[in-house]
């Protein structure tokens, strides 16, 4: 499964994307942006999130590569896909600081919406964000996500509590339009 876009590769992710992957995590400046522990992750904690996250039926994980380099520069994913209800929820990063800004996030968002809805028949994505978070919200309203809500002080993190924004998109809400995808 490789997919082409733009100046990136999507592939399944790899144990050789873990060394990668460990100190993308564990940037403060991309943990700061991200749900969950700030305690940072360990080798064989990425290892386990990886081989828990493999060959599930209800998720899609991908990692986000440099076309010409091929090296890990994040993963995007589709997590809890429930058929019956058409539902999963979204999640992505850019870890490689180095790539942020250059519009691979949306590409990357926009093919996994675009995936959920033609290839796996989703009717509704779900995500969750920090509030502190105003790239991905921008982001994500720019593919065409709407809030939902807020979850008030919902995360501890970095010594305080923050909102978290539920966000979702409807399948006819999506303007699904090329992104250079191959």
């Amino acid at each position: 499964m490789n997919y082409l876009l733009g100046d990136c590769l999507l592939t399944l992710l790899e144990e050789d994307d873990l060394d990668r992957l460990h100190a993308q995590k564990n940037d403060p400046e991309v943990a700061a942006l991200l749900g969950g522990f700030g305690f940072g992750y360990s080798r064989a904690g990425l290892r386990n999130w990886l081989q828990s996250h493999s060959g599930r039926s209800d998720e899609l994980l991908l990692a986000i590569r440099d076309r010409e380099s091929r090296l890990c520069i994040g993963h995007v994913g589709l997590y809890k896909i429930d058929y019956r209800n058409q539902t999963c929820e979204f999640g992505i990063m850019i870890g490689d600081r180095a790539y942020w800004g250059k519009g691979i996030g949306r590409l990357a968002t926009r093919f996994a919406v675009r995936y959920a809805f033609d290839e796996l028949n989703m009717h509704r994505i779900e995500l969750t964000l920090l509030a502190t978070n105003e790239r991905a919200r921008a982001l994500y309203a720019s593919v065409g996500f709407r809030e939902d809500g807020v979850l008030r002080q919902a995360c501890y993190k970095g010594g305080r509590r923050l909102d978290v924004i539920v966000m979702s998109l409807l399948r006819d809400e999506f303007d699904g339009g090329d992104d250079h995808a191959g």
